[in-house]
């Protein structure tokens, strides 16, 4: 087995699938958005990737093949390699749209049901991720149920497959660094403080004046965004989409990678996505190397992943990594880790009182000076 190219490719899917489930968690984790169709943003920054980039290289090379074509699919092997910076501007221009594109789909999806209550979101999202994967699969021009093949990969000119996969990975990565210290700084910012009360009570917040329901759908929007980025990065890695890759056990799957982690702690997402995409990338290898089992490995793989849900709610529901609330003096003052008793409390504040009176009485005995 090649053990190198296994950990480049648990590595770059780690990387990729971390970016989606920080973004689930900025939702569910911090503001108590249920979100069940973060698998429809994901494919639409997957596909708004494949589509720019491929009609890009066609159009400024006076190509008008279909997108879906077998001529596009030649010509895009020729004509990356041929030109690298493009190749990179390209990747660095469709990722950063595809936040926007994705987030703007969140938004707009997101935004009239977030009055009516959470349960009615939920659906909501859960209804359109179904909807626009059933439109992709009878819509043409993006190849139907085939999708599309021969998205330029950013690193087409490196000849050797190896470097390329690895310089990929790096890219991954310090987009999740990019990401993880964004998310970081925002849900420990006054606005973070914002969303964390609307989840613990969301008309008390309301009583505060807060708007919740446009607080929410900016969550959304940057949330969708997130996950745009990482369909973005999925496109490029696979080189092909397709609509069925994108359904609702994905978005469940990402649920099992918060949960399992733990809720409100971006360390907790990366724990929950590195375990289960290592039993991804696991289960891929078995399952190449064991043909000949009676039981798909595939399915033992979500045997476990089932199991491991379970047994964190039952025995640890508040994730591997819990939620850690940020102190300062004075929360400390009014909520101390180790309660001292009121009698304790008074004795201490007395002797504080008599040294200090003690020091006026010298000083005056000094005569001010």
């Amino acid at each position: 087995m090649d053990v190198v190219g296994f950990l480049v490719s648990w590595i770059t899917l780690f990387s990729i699938y971390s970016i989606l489930s920080i973004s689930l968690n900025l939702e569910a984790g911090y503001t108590g958005i249920s979100n069940f169709g973060k698998a429809a943003f994901y494919g639409i920054g997957a596909f708004f990737a494949a589509v720019i980039s491929l009609s890009a290289f066609l159009m400024l090379n006076g190509l008008s093949y279909p997108l879906y074509s077998l001529e596009t699919i030649i010509s895009m092997g020729t004509l990356s390699k041929q030109n690298p910076i493009l190749s990179i501007l390209i990747f660095l221009f469709t990722v950063v749209l595809a936040f926007f594109v994705s987030g703007i789909a969140g938004y707009m999806v997101s935004y009239p049901t977030l009055r009516v209550g959470p349960a009615f979101l939920g659906i909501t999202v859960l209804s359109f991720g179904e909807l626009l994967r059933i439109f992709l699969r009878n819509f043409q021009p993006t190849g139907g149920t085939y999708g599309l093949a021969g998205i330029p990969h950013p690193f087409a000119f490196i000849q050797d497959p190896a470097v390329k996969d690895f310089m990929f990975m790096l890219v991954t990565l310090v987009i999740l660094a990019i990401m993880y210290i964004f998310s970081e700084k925002f849900v420990n910012s006054p606005y973070g403080r914002i969303m964390k009360s609307i989840r613990e009570d969301e008309i008390a917040s309301l009583c505060l004046g807060k708007d919740v329901p446009k607080i929410k759908a900016q969550v959304l929007f940057i949330g969708s965004g997130m996950a745009g980025v990482a369909g973005a990065l999925l496109a490029y890695y696979m080189g092909s989409i397709n609509p069925d890759i994108f359904v609702p056990s994905l978005t469940f799957e990402v649920w099992a990678m918060v949960i399992l982690g733990g809720l409100a702690n971006n360390k907790g997402a990366l724990l929950g996505a590195g375990i289960i995409t290592f039993l991804n990338r696991a289960s891929v290898i078995l399952n190449f190397t064991f043909q000949n089992l009676p039981i798909d490995v595939n399915y033992i793989r979500w045997m476990i992943v089932g199991l491991l849900i379970v047994a964190s709610l039952l025995f640890k529901p508040e994730g591997l990594i819990p939620e850690d609330p940020k102190s300062s003096f004075i929360w400390n003052f009014v909520e101390e880790k180790e309660p001292i008793s009121l009698k304790k409390r008074m004795e201490e504040t007395s002797k504080k009182v008599k040294f200090y009176i003690k020091k006026v009485f010298d000083w005056f005995a000094m005569g001010g000076g």
